[in-house]
């Protein structure tokens, strides 16, 4: 195989490369809609606020976010949806560490963290975000719920 063959080769690959990663970075942090979403089970998650077990839900849109001990993004996202807790009422969010807990890991298709379900008032997830929201994506989801 000629030099030139082998350095076409490589500049190939590295666009490629770099296809991939811009497209994974644009498709990172924004929601996917989800039809026919199903309905979490507080109990079975564990989730807890406040030191209390969550076994309902009394706010319009709850982000559940899935995280893990190793997460980079995890901690900054929850700081992000804690202060839109504070500033909106009809927002709650609830934080899952996975790291022991890979039933919900495969039971929620957790491929990345953090990754955050955003349930309706019953519990139903209406759509996902896989890593570290982005801000207009939460103001679209927020939008996206009838009070």
């Amino acid at each position: 195989m000629s030099i030139l063959v082998k350095i076409g080769l490589f500049a190939a690959l590295i666009a490629v490369a770099a296809v991939i990663a811009i497209v994974w970075k644009v498709k990172t942090g924004t929601a996917k809609q989800v039809t026919d979403g199903e309905t979490v089970d507080l109990t079975e998650i564990a989730a807890v606020k406040d030191g209390k077990p969550v076994t309902a839900l009394s706010t319009r849109i709850t982000f559940l976010q899935f995280s893990t001990d190793f997460c980079t993004f995890c901690g900054p996202t929850a700081k992000m949806f804690q202060t839109l807790e504070k500033s909106d009422p009809s927002v709650t969010h609830l934080e899952v560490n996975v790291t022991d807990r890979l039933d919900l890991v495969k039971k929620y298709n957790i491929l990345q963290t953090p990754t955050t379900l955003v349930l309706d008032q019953k519990g139903k997830i209406v759509s996902r975000i896989g890593g570290a929201p982005k801000a207009h994506t939460l103001v679209t989801e927020i939008g996206n719920f009838d009070i």
